[in-house]
């Protein structure tokens, strides 16, 4: 049997139309080194409702020990802790995010949400510009068969 659907918590959820569809990849970095793209910052906004690392690891179908070494790095970007833990016990651990991790994640939400809005508003006036372009792309793509996996040839 198969994996579970993957669910994506609601702020990272993008209006799809059928068909030919623009695609971003957008992360911010700090002095040149990557800081944070869409998948760590989905990372820490589970850990801050979850109020756990491990559980937000498994919502971003990500390791443990890969999720950790992300945070670490993240941290020594920063130069600052990105979370604050607390160990586990008879009370239970738990963590949350330092208000300058929340700050950087509101940042980099509020600039991802306004360059994706732009970057759809741009893509619909070059499709307006070429009419009948996705329409022939996409005529085109029914053609072919789609490559990688056999399970992928399903769909």
């Amino acid at each position: 049997m198969g994996q579970p659907a993957r669910s994506r918590p609601p702020s990272a959820v993008r209006k799809r139309r059928p068909g030919l569809q623009p695609g971003t990849k957008n992360w911010l970095r700090l002095n040149g080194v990557f800081l944070m793209g869409p998948r760590y910052a989905t990372l820490l906004e589970g850990v801050d409702r979850l109020g756990s690392i491990r559980a937000a690891c498994q919502e971003v179908r990500l390791s443990y020990r890969t999720c950790l070494n992300r945070i670490r790095q993240m941290e020594r970007v920063l130069g600052h802790p990105v979370l604050e833990t607390h160990r586990g016990g008879t009370e239970g651990g738990g963590a949350q995010l330092t208000a300058e991790a929340r700050a950087v994640l509101k940042v980099y939400r509020e600039w991802r949400s306004e360059l994706l809005a732009l970057s759809d508003a741009a893509f619909e006036r070059a499709l307006a510009r070429a009419p009948g372009l996705a329409a022939e792309l996409e005529a085109l793509c029914m053609d072919q068969p789609l490559g990688g996996s056999p399970r992928n040839r399903r769909r």
